[in-house]
């Protein structure tokens, strides 16, 4: 398929469509295509490794007519030391839980008469890939995010940086940041986590380029003036950069970090991404969908620094 022309395949992709079972192959094969593409350029996928759920792990919610997942928080405990003929505290467990609701993302319907979609000079899954993977993608990320601010502004782990020297992000504010979750000498950590995991804009990430070489551990200057910052951690946390610069993501200045997922929140995928594809006389419509949830169980696990300038 890969070396047929772009029209031809366009052609074949419409003649699958006129039998029910080419048709139902077409929707299958689509959405393993989808899926794999989503894993690649999502970055929520990134911070919240999905999990997969069936209707049997699900129950009703009390305060609307939808399918939710009750998430257990593990409950604190202490130690204690005792002579030998003492006793320890008693203390009944009550344990605590969030509740995660779940919703539909998906992509617009395209649709395309029989005719000009065979006037295309390319194939019909380019305009799937450019148009309903990162319509998908994008929707589960600002939902995503919108969970995170929510948690920050909760949690109050927020704090600003001013760097040094204009235009490079300095180790410092690294370091501010971390500790906004793992400084245990402050009062609103009184439980430090430790955090996992960075996430940061492109353009910030872009001003590694010109950090001095020992800064970050680099060998040589001439190796990070050829070759870019190249490493995946910072720190030794892991690293995810993202160009959605846009209101409602991660903007310019910004820099997120966050504990692991088990300390942190869940994603999970109740219906996974489908393709649907219906020809009603020469109109072709498609979209793809899939039914989400994402909840935050730690307000405290996520923490956010905003260089200043």
């Amino acid at each position: 398929m890969e070396n047929l022309n772009p029209r031809t395949v366009n052609e074949l992709f419409v003649q699958k469509l006129d039998n029910e079972q080419e048709k139902t192959a077409v929707e299958a094969s689509t959405s393993a295509f989808i899926r794999t593409k989503l894993r690649e350029v999502g970055f929520a996928r990134k911070i919240l490794n999905p999990l997969y759920v069936t209707k049997a792990d699900l129950q009703r919610s009390l305060y609307h007519d939808q399918l939710v997942k009750l998430i257990d928080i593990e409950p604190d405990s202490a130690a204690m030391q005792i002579t030998l003929r003492g006793n320890p505290d008693v203390r009944y467990i009550e344990g605590q839980r969030f509740e995660i609701s779940f919703f539909n993302v998906s992509s617009e319907e395209f649709q395309k008469t029989e005719e000009e979609l065979l006037a295309y000079e390319m194939p019909i899954t380019e305009v799937i890939e450019r148009n309903s993977v990162k319509d998908i993608q994008k929707i589960e990320d600002k939902a995503f995010m919108a969970a995170v601010d929510a948690a920050i502004t909760s949690s109050g782990k927020s704090t600003t940086y001013t760097p040094v020297s204009s235009g490079i992000i300095e180790l410092g504010a690294f370091v501010k940041l971390f500790n906004l979750l793992e400084d245990s000498a402050t009062t609103s950590n009184a439980n430090p986590l430790k955090t996992d995991l960075i996430l940061m804009n492109q353009a910030d990430y872009n001003k590694f380029a010109i950090l001095p070489a020992t800064t970050i551990g680099s060998p040589a200057a001439s190796e990070q003036y050829i070759n870019g910052f190249r490493y995946e951690t910072i720190l030794g946390k892991k690293l995810v950069v993202t160009n959605k610069g846009e209101t409602g993501f991660v903007p310019q200045g910004a820099i997120y970090a966050f504990a692991a997922q088990e300390f942190f929140g869940k994603f999970l995928v109740l219906q996974d991404t489908k393709f649907w594809v219906e020809k009603k006389r020469n109109l072709i419509k498609w979209s793809a969908y899939e039914i989400i949830g994402m909840g935050i169980g730690n307000v405290k696990a996520a923490a956010k620094l905003t260089l200043t300038q």
